[in-house]
């Protein structure tokens, strides 16, 4: 019944735009067809699509009248960019919708993205332009800084450009500032969300292993090193750390169990007026995880569980005897009313698709083995669905997911939950003192198994053949009784998942290493440039022909990185630059202000470079597992170089 208004939300993102006659053609005969079978139901809700693509899509602002070099005044407290414009500025071309990203760079080289601020243009007497008033500029304490470089939005365009589509950012302007202030420049105000961070954080950050928790608790992992990111992305536990949807599930059962306390200690003349546990379910547990919601930034795997699990309750609520998949499919339909373009993120359909499976391989035993069967299934098949984001993980990472889920869902998630209400409430945190001891144990068993037990390591295939074969064991596992022939379609997708690992294995043709903050470039084991050869003569560092270019502008840098003067990037029109250490603030600044590119191999890291096929294929030793939820700066300057390399082989 959804389908067709499914269609109707989905083809507006993913039809190209000069096949915008045949999209609008689709919607007419669907309409046609609807009214002529007198499904009105269905046409509303058809109705109702193309409305929402109406406001979201075809009334969106495609126009941007900033560029490089434009001198900007930055409102951190209202989120806004003021620009001034020449009297002869088009005014029926703007809107007042056009939000913009911003990214600057600190004074020690922190780098900084704030998002959802709206540009606001006058004239040279000060008047606004956008308005039409003659309303002065705002008395606000305005940063003057200096527009370096634009990023537009483009939803066929690379993932930076794609994510701002999705996020409805017009582009990305890169800001360089002439006196960086921190305590002025966040000074905006502080919202409950951030209170209760702060409050957390100021109670319980001196605890080992607080990191952990708050990445399980509220998805933040600002506390971590590359140690702890490698450790759990190796075991395949990168699902748990980032707030998903499995966190929603955790606070629907404890929801439910809250509403089954309620439930006991109700009045009688309450139950007996017809009030239900579907009632009580939905009062208490729909606005528990709606403020979960909240309280993680509105983080969309949540927003979209919440609404799963809301439409279930409510259908419940209500009797309404209708399938599983049924209320999935109104939830996915609802998801994509209120934001189309989310159709574009590759989180929605994982976690559709996860939800989709966990409904088809659920029976109704609940026996021991069959639920271990069930957890087997889920983690085989999310690797066949993120296949292509990962490269190598643990040998034992399907039987880790199965002891530590059940772990976290039973003991660690609702302890923590109750440590944080102690520390809000009572401003002590002994119970997390004692979660915290047992957590070191629980740690040094993770380490241990991450970095004593194999590690099975494979590459993206060359071919799809090995990908359809396994979807199409996938959907063959859930539609004929899965638990019955779960271990034949188990191995048999393990087989193929890891047949490269043991017989179609390749070397890399060209590495850059860091041996001790040195940069080599290696053609397999044979040193062909060092940074320490060129002296101060920057040519010789470059590394075009080994990639197969032609002049692009590809460097290492010197061993003293100062040598990486203006004068000397635009002498040798640089494009490109291998820095061999992280936390060269001056350089970086003066690579980002020139529009040069840049990434960091620190010591003891590699960057290989793949040739197959005219293309090329990159692979950081920090990047070795890609998830595309816990995706640092330096793996997605290795994304933009690949893309970089490859857009300049066709």
């Amino acid at each position: 019944m959804l389908l067709s208004s499914l269609s109707i939300l989905m083809g507006a993102i993913l039809v190209p735009s000069h096949y915008l006659w045949l999209y609008s053609t689709h919607i007419i005969l669907v309409c046609l067809y609807l009214i002529w079978s007198k499904r009105l139901i269905v046409l509303f809700l058809t109705l109702l699509s193309f409305i929402s693509v109406l406001f979201n899509e075809f009334s969106a602002v495609t126009m941007l009248t900033v560029s490089a070099g434009d001198e900007v005044s930055i409102d951190f407290e209202k989120k806004s960019v003021l620009i001034e414009q020449a009297s002869s500025f088009d005014e029926a071309a703007f809107s007042r919708n056009q939000r913009v990203q911003i990214m600057y760079f600190s004074e020690d080289g922190s780098r900084f993205v704030q998002e959802d601020f709206t540009l606001i243009f006058y004239d040279s007497n000060g008047a606004s332009v956008a308005s039409r008033d003659n309303a002065q500029k705002p008395n606000a304490i305005l940063h003057q800084g200096v527009v370096t470089g634009v990023v537009l939005a483009d939803k066929t365009g690379p993932w930076w450009q794609r994510n701002l589509y999705i996020q409805r950012q017009l582009a990305q302007l890169n800001l360089r500032f002439e006196h960086y202030d921190p305590q002025r420049f966040h000074q905006a105000d502080v919202s409950l969300r951030d209170q209760i961070l702060f409050k957390l954080d100021h109670h319980l950050e001196r605890f080992d292993y607080w990191r952990f928790t708050k990445a399980l608790l509220l998805g933040k992992d600002d506390l971590w090193s590359q140690r702890d990111t490698w450790i759990v992305r190796t075991l395949g536990l990168a699902h748990l750390f980032v707030v998903s949807g499995l966190h929603t599930g955790f606070m629907f059962i404890i929801g439910r169990m809250l509403s089954r306390m309620v439930w006991q200690i109700m009045p009688r003349n309450i139950l007996l007026s017809g009030v239900t546990r579907w009632h009580c379910d939905a009062v208490i547990v729909i606005p528990l995880l709606f403020a979960y919601a909240y309280v993680t930034s509105w983080g969309e795997p949540v927003v979209r569980a919440s609404i799963m699990l809301s439409v279930y309750l409510c259908a419940r609520m209500l009797a309404l005897k209708v399938s599983p998949y049924s209320i999935i499919t109104f939830a996915l339909w609802l998801v994509l009313l209120f934001d189309p373009r989310a159709v574009l993120s590759p989180g929605l359909w994982l976690s559709f698709s996860m939800v989709y499976l966990l409904i088809g391989f659920c029976q109704t035993s609940t026996k021991l083995l069959r639920l271990l069967m069930v957890q087997v299934m889920l983690s085989t098949a999310s690797m066949v669905l993120i296949l292509g984001w990962q490269e190598v993980i643990s040998s034992v990472s399907i039987l880790v997911n199965i002891l530590l889920i059940p772990l976290a869902g039973v003991v660690w998630f609702p302890w923590g939950l109750l440590s944080c209400a102690e520390v809000l409430l009572l401003g002590s945190s002994y119970s997390y003192a004692l979660l915290d001891i047992g957590l070191g144990y629980l740690m040094l068993g993770i380490e241990w198994v991450a970095f004593s037990l194999p590690v099975l390591s494979f590459d993206t295939f060359s071919s799809n053949l090995p990908r359809w074969i396994m979807l199409s064991l996938l959907i063959a596992w859930v539609y004929q009784s899965p638990l019955k022939r779960g271990f034949i379609a188990a191995t048999s997708i393990w087989a193929i998942l890891f047949f490269s690992t043991f017989f179609n294995g390749f070397e890399a043709n060209v590495t850059i290493v860091n041996n001790h903050h040195s940069l080599a470039l290696m053609d397999q084991e044979t040193p062909v440039l060092v940074d320490t050869w060129a002296g101060s003569d920057l040519s010789k560092l470059r590394f075009d022909s080994y990639l197969n270019r032609a002049q692009d502008g590809y460097f290492l840098s010197p061993k003293p990185a100062a040598e990486l003067t203006p004068h000397a990037l635009l002498h040798h029109d640089v494009k490109w630059v291998v820095l061999h250490q992280e936390g060269l603030s001056k350089t970086e600044i003066i690579l980002d202000a020139l529009g040069v590119n840049w990434l960091v191999v620190p010591a003891g890291e590699s960057l290989a470079f793949y040739f197959h096929d005219g293309s090329v294929s990159l692979r950081h030793s920090l990047c070795i597992y890609d998830f595309f939820l816990l995706k640092s700066d330096t793996c997605k300057r290795v994304e933009k170089l690949e893309s970089v390399l490859n857009y300049k082989q066709i």
